[in-house]
């Protein structure tokens, strides 16, 4: 048997073999890991986007026949955020909502607020045009059109900007929430009666009588102290004298369709009763029909200015060419 020590030759092809042998593999193996750790990490990325909380809520299952007697299911409905409502329909839309709230004291005096809103909503490709309104004088339209942000305020001119934080879903939160104006205050005093099937925006509707219930909850204030406190026990002290209206919710995604809400409540005063008032109305006009979406037209004229007078058109004048003046968007 010959040795490694006898053998130069031998030595030299068996480092060499070695040292093939030991890079194929290394490299075998730093390929392999490097490709299982894509993998996973795809896996991972796919995962968050599909599987976050608002895609989770989305996808969950509510019975829309069972609202009567199922209430965390009502106040899920009730409550539902328009970013919700956008996944679960998946489609174009238009929606318009009105909400009145007055609070009057036992001295006469007190508060007031009447508020408007439309929700046009284009899925593919994206748009919205959202326009807000109260009797207070404010006034805010939203428009997402090709990519771009529109804001405009009161009677001021649009902004334009990109919407890189999606902030327009934010905005259509809070226009979509007239919905749910006086639930948080009137919802233990609600009671549903099923009054059948119905067909809103070309969806079927499982809608119900809203009335007063005759055995309402205790109010649930927690143990806040302070001004949070005070708030929550206002709203404990309220007794409601009539609650009416309907309800329908739509039965394959469970979003509320349409709701019609009028309700009054008294709070006991030493100087005598306050009372509280509430009128909601809303509703989804159309469902798989696209609206027209565009840039504001206001926007659209401030972009227009006359053409430039260049030196080249009175050459052309000098000829006896008519050179006729045009917008020039710049």
């Amino acid at each position: 048997m010959r040795s490694w020590r006898s053998s130069p030759r031998a030595i030299r092809l068996g480092r060499g073999a070695l040292i093939v042998a030991l890079t194929s593999s290394i490299g075998c193996s730093c390929d392999r890991g490097r490709n299982d750790a894509k993998r996973r990490a795809l896996a991972n990325v796919g995962a968050r986007v599909t599987g976050g909380p608002l895609q989770r809520a989305a996808a969950a299952s509510i019975d829309s026949d069972s609202l009567h007697r199922d209430r965390s299911a009502l106040d899920r409905v009730w409550g539902m955020p328009w970013r919700e409502v956008r996944l679960r329909l998946a489609t174009d839309q238009v929606w318009q909502g009105s909400a009145k709230v007055a609070y009057k004291g036992a001295a006469g005096n007190g508060l007031a607020i009447d508020e408007e809103a439309e929700l046009r909503y284009r899925h593919q490709p994206e748009g919205l045009d959202l326009s807000v309104s109260n009797d207070g004088g404010f006034f805010q339209r939203i428009v997402f059109s090709n990519g771009m942000l529109y804001r405009k305020a009161q009677n001021g001119d649009p902004i334009a900007s990109k919407d890189l934080e999606t902030k327009r879903y934010h905005h259509a939160d809070a226009a979509f929430a007239l919905a749910a104006t006086g639930w948080n205050l009137l919802d233990r005093f609600i009671s549903l009666k099923p009054r059948g099937v119905e067909t809103i925006a070309g969806r079927q509707a499982s809608c119900y009588s809203i009335g007063l219930n005759p055995n309402p909850e205790p109010f649930q204030g927690g143990s806040a102290k302070g001004v949070l406190g005070a708030m929550k026990g206002w709203r404990s002290s309220l007794v409601a004298e009539s609650v009416a209206g309907d309800l329908c919710v739509d039965k394959a995604t469970a979003v509320l369709l349409k709701v019609q809400l009028e309700g009054r409540a008294l709070r006991p005063l030493d100087a005598g009763a306050a009372t509280l008032e509430v009128s909601v109305q809303a509703r989804f006009v159309s469902i798989a029909v696209a609206p027209t979406i565009n840039a504001p037209e206001e926007f659209l004229k401030s972009l227009k200015r006359r053409r430039r007078k260049r030196p080249a058109t009175d050459f052309l004048e000098q000829q006896g060419v008519r050179v006729l003046e045009g917008p020039d968007a710049g």
